[in-house]
């Protein structure tokens, strides 16, 4: 069954669309797959993974914000209440203690020098956690670690996030720290009761409870540990460390399905699993490469057969879909029952992939007096733009112009989230509702809509006709958008549904304006830094605490409007700074709060010590404004004047 025509007799433009899917195919490959098989690795993790039954011999000892409160100060850590639950712990004869905190620093001396000896004095073995300079330690910082309690057994904390999204995906088996392998803090533990550890890394293994979420271990809060019964503690692996929510939490798969904040754990549950794993002897599975892809391999052969083959079209895609979706029925058995990984990603785009270049040769063959042409296609173009059109026909054509224009950004906070805890036709429905409304305003007040993406829209003022009061009517469009939103919001609350404020950035400047694309298919749009500048400063919105970003190009076009500074901005990818402000509804209460405001941030452009005080008072007026509590807060940490990186954010 000959499938490719000999080359020399392919047509050049069909070799090259032949060669431009591959190159896609290969591209899409390897930009979505690696992200797409950790993300599918997560689920599995969390939802059918075998690991489900951590050891009963693992007790956490954790220091919460009610521990914290029956100690003197919240920062450093108190000692001296660590060195009395220690002692208390090694009294009920554990197997091993396990202190998940690093002694980098001196705090009380008499306090410091206590819990040493009670380390030191310890009948049971104490692992105590310790880094290196690959962790960010000074060298003083790592002097004193090796000072403190130096007999102690030493265990490398440090966790592997992941380089993407810092997902804790895989366990540190350890590391070389001055010519001498020092195991990790997981692998220290395990040691002390002669299970042995490799230096190689592993997959890490969550337990789960059932359902979706982490397992529980038994964890004791220390307050309530130090007056606990010895039978608590008896034979155990007894861990130490925080759970505080702002401190040595990490993300974890769990929080694909369980959110962000429930999804991170603490620093110590999960050494806590990784000690499990090696108590148990658990692992994932994955298979050398011949192994791993043989079942896509079959699949393919049968896609790829199915798709050449003289039948409906409409069959073949039930036939290769159902394939695709019974091998990952199989590959998700197998990890559910014994822990073995399969790729899963990968191979499925390149079986749709393959398969369905095959089905469109196949197509071809069947269809050779029919020319392989564009059945249809549409385009959603703003009436500014059909209007323009239809006076001069002569603008379809390919190419732009420079022109001053005044874009806007517009984008709905959670409306993501919205989608995945709705059914889908109810969303879709709340989505053109919005859309609808948007862009309505968009129109309105003549703008031109450059293209929707999500639930963001995105406009400009001043092409293809010019606008004089382009600026004038962004400011417009910014308030009615504003107004809208409320209402919008009022509106899905009382139908069952929460979504955010929607976020505006105005920017003006010179950009290409044209129609971009293919003789086929092109769309009128607006390129450049005046483009890339608006949506940054819709961007800068989630970290400012506002609802709209004006750029100082903006706002200086009318005195009609009542604007108060938000800062000078240093945006992601820009080297310049720019001054942005937010607009405001025009009314006494509101000038009257933007009056007070502006003299605090006078104070704070000056770098003005009463700057804080200021905006402390403005806090306390204005509990939910959020950037006088923005402003208040870099106050509070240090910094001074009006000028704000917003690099990598």
């Amino acid at each position: 069954m000959a499938v490719f025509t000999p080359i020399g007799k392919v047509q050049k433009g069909r070799l090259l669309a032949s060669l431009g899917f591959f190159f896609i195919l290969g591209a899409c490959i390897a930009t979505f797959s690696p992200s797409g098989e950790k993300l599918l690795r997560d689920v599995l993790m969390t939802t059918i993974s075998p690991f489900v039954a951590p050891p009963t011999d693992i007790v956490i000892v954790t220091i919460t914000e009610q521990t914290l409160e029956r100690f003197p100060y919240r920062s450093p850590l108190d000692r001296g209440a660590l060195a009395d639950l220690v002692q208390r712990i090694d009294k009920a004869h554990p197997r091993t203690i396990g202190i998940d905190l690093l002694f980098d620093q001196p705090t009380e001396a008499e306090k410091d020098r206590r819990l040493a000896e009670v380390i030191e004095a310890a009948e049971s073995p104490v692992i105590v956690a310790s880094a290196s300079h690959e962790d960010d330690l000074t060298d003083k910082q790592l002097s004193y670690l090796s000072r403190f309690a130096p007999s102690a057994i030493r265990g490398l904390a440090a966790l592997s996030h992941d380089r993407v999204d810092g997902v804790v995906r895989e366990e540190f088996p350890g590391r070389l720290v001055n010519g001498n392998w020092q195991p990790s803090f997981a692998s220290a533990l395990a040691q002390t009761a002669g299970i042995s550890a490799s230096q190689a890394a592993e997959k890490m293994v969550y337990y789960r409870a059932t359902g979706i979420h982490p397992a529980r271990f038994t964890i004791y809060p220390a307050h309530a540990a130090a007056f606990a019964p010895p039978a608590w503690f008896a034979g155990k692996f007894v861990l130490i460390g925080v759970d505080l929510p702002l401190q040595d939490r990490h993300a974890t798969p769990f929080a694909v399905l369980n959110g962000s904040v429930a999804g991170a754990l603490p620093g110590v549950v999960i050494h806590a699993n990784a000690l499990a794993r090696l108590i148990k002897g658990d692992k994932i599975i994955t298979p050398e490469a011949v192994a791993a892809f043989a079942p896509f391999v079959l699949a393919t052969a049968l896609c790829i057969w199915v798709a050449w083959l003289r039948i409906s079209v409409l069959v073949k895609p039930v036939v290769i879909i159902g394939a695709v979706v019974l091998v990952l029925i199989l590959e998700a058995t197998a990890f559910a029952k014994a822990g073995i990984l399969l790729p899963m990603v990968a191979p499925s785009m390149l079986l749709l992939g393959l398969s369905g270049f095959v089905a469109i040769l196949a197509w071809h063959r069947d269809s050779k007096e029919r020319r392989f042409v564009q059945n249809a296609f549409s385009q959603y173009l703003s009436p500014a733009v059909v209007a323009e059109l239809v006076s001069k026909p002569a603008s379809l054509r390919l190419g732009g112009s420079e022109r001053l224009i005044t874009c806007v950004f517009t984008d709905l906070e959670g409306f993501t989230s919205l989608g995945e805890r709705t059914e889908p036709e109810v969303f879709a429905t709340v989505l053109n509702e919005y859309l609808e409304a948007v862009c309505g305003l968009f129109i309105e007040h003549g703008a031109t809509i450059d293209k929707l993406i999500g639930d963001a829209v995105i406009g400009f003022f001043g092409a293809p006709g010019v606008q004089e009061d382009q600026a004038e009517r962004a400011l417009k469009l910014t308030l009615a958008t504003v107004a809208m939103s409320r209402r919008f919001r009022t509106d899905l609350k009382s139908r069952g549904h929460d979504v955010g404020v929607t976020r505006i950035g105005v920017h003006r400047g010179p950009a290409v304006v044209g129609n971009f694309g293919g003789n086929r298919f092109f769309n009128y749009t607006a390129m450049g830094d005046t483009v890339n500048t608006a949506a940054r400063l819709e961007g800068a919105n989630k970290f400012l605490g506002t609802v709209n970003c004006i750029s100082e190009e903006v706002a200086n076009s009318s005195d009609d409007y009542l604007l108060r500074p938000s800062g000078v901005l240093c945006l992601k990818g820009k080297t310049g700074w720019i001054s942005a402000f937010e607009l405001l509804e025009d009314g006494r209460m509101n000038r009257e709060m933007v009056e007070a405001y502006s003299q605090a941030y006078l104070l704070m452009s000056a770098r003005d010590k009463t700057a804080a005080a200021a905006f402390a008072s403005l806090a306390i007026q204005y509990p939910n404004d959020g950037l006088v509590a923005y402003h208040l807060g870099r106050l509070k940490q240090g910094e001074a004047g009006d000028r704000i990186y917003l690099e990598g954010k």
